[in-house]
Formats: C-alpha cells, structure tokens, sequence
C-alpha cells in the first residue's frame, strides 16, 4: 500500500494517513513522486533537531524555517496592539510556534492556546513543552483539509477566539486550487479574528519577491474587514474579522 511505503521515511511516519493519501493520489500512486512533494510542504520544515525536540524554545524557534526569522515579543505585540481581549488562539498548521507560547503569555496572560500541526513529532515537543512550563496550552495532530474536523475543534474553544495561519495559504493551494478561500471562509464562522502571514522572501531567505497576491488579497478585501496589514521579517501580516 502506497500510504504504508510512503510513511517509511522517518519525517513523514507521524502525518495523518489522510494526508499521505492526498499526496499520493496526486503523484498517481508513485511513491517517489509523492515523497517529494511531501518534502516540499512538510518535510523541509523538519530538520533533525526539529524532529529530535533538543534545546531551548528559542533554539527549535529558530530551528523550523518558517519561524526562524521572526522576533516574537515585536511580532506579538505589533499584532495584538492594546487588544488584550482574547479568550484563546488556535493555531492552524503550527509548526513549532507552540514553542513560543511564552512571549504570548507575557502579552496576554494565561490565555488558552491550541497547536494543529500535521506532524506528530512536532505535536509531542510542544506538549512536552507545555506541560513542563505549566502553560494553558496543547498540541493536536490534524489535518486542515478535514474542515468539519477543524470547526468542531473551534467551537470548543473560549470566545473571542483568534485563528492564526502563519505561512499556510500557500501550502494548501499546492494541495488544492482555491482551498484557502473555502478554508478561510468556514473557519471564519468559528472565530472572531484570523491573523494569516504570506512570506514575502524563499525560506532560505536569499530571494525576495513581491507578494502581491491579488487571487487572496482580492478575496479577503471583498469578504472581510482588514483591522492590519504590515509587513515583518519577511512576511507579510494580515488580520482580518468579519
């Protein structure tokens, strides 16, 4: 079974089969094929000391390509303002951002906090991490195609609820055309805000490139209110409401 050979590699054996299924019906059942895309999307995120969970927070911050480059405490802050009103924030597609719970905290106080990242070993260091501090956080193992799944986890958590998607648009348009759109528009009906990121140079920092993005800049214009927009380490940052 393509899923079973696929899963053989050590960076992907902790991602939901449903996931290595999509995968492997768009490579057309070649394992090869389906590998690399996974790489692409997961596997370049998680390097050996991401995987093995060793070193300080700020250590495996700077250790996953999508967080490496961000100053937290300015990033948090420049996004919450003086809005201290948040019951809790659901991470989609996390990452090791759970790692960074910290600096939420000291802006926010206790607030509840919820991880949703693909890759189980991810999962496992953040609640390590978690429960080590003794922080109101936990990490869970999903899929973000699985929407129903995801609103059903929202609707669960404290009002006024926060959704951040840090870098994820653009791996589920690789996966599929105009998901985010559908994605963002269902999502919204759990949350009260969403803050979204759209990087603006490659992961290894060396290029630069404009992201215009009219497809999705065009969409949230037209069905949101934009409360920010404003760029940082390269990303762009954008916070919506309805």
């Amino acid at each position: 079974m393509e899923i079973d050979e696929i899963k053989k590699k050590k960076e992907f054996s902790r991602l939901p089969d449903s996931i290595v299924a999509r995968a492997a019906e768009i490579s057309k059942g070649d394992v090869k094929e389906a590998r690399s895309l996974l790489r692409k999307y997961f596997g370049v995120f998680l390097t050996n000391k991401v995987l093995k969970g060793k070193g300080s927070f700020d250590d495996l911050l700077k250790a996953h390509m999508s967080s490496k480059k961000r100053d937290y405490d300015k990033f948090y802050r420049e996004i919450f303002g003086d809005d201290k009103n948040v019951g809790s924030i659901v991470d989609l597609g996390a990452g090791m951002n759970g790692f960074s719970y910290g600096y939420l905290k000291d802006i926010l106080g206790d607030v509840e906090y919820v991880a949703v990242e693909a890759a189980g070993q991810e999962v496992d260091h953040m609640n390590e991490h978690f429960f080590n501090n003794k922080f109101s956080g936990m990490a869970v193992v999903g899929d973000l195609f699985e929407i129903d799944e995801i609103k059903s986890l929202l609707e669960t958590e404290k009002r006024p609820r926060v959704v951040f998607l840090f870098q994820v648009v653009d791996a589920l348009e690789n996966l599929e055309r105009d998901f985010s759109k559908k994605f963002i528009s269902e999502i919204s009906k759990e949350c009260e805000k969403i803050v979204l990121t759209l990087p603006t140079e490659s992961l290894g920092g060396r290029k630069k490139f404009a992201v215009q993005r009219k497809w999705i800049t065009d969409f949230l214009e037209e069905n949101f209110s934009i409360e920010k927009d404003f760029k940082a380490n390269g990303e762009r940052v954008i916070i919506i409401r309805k």
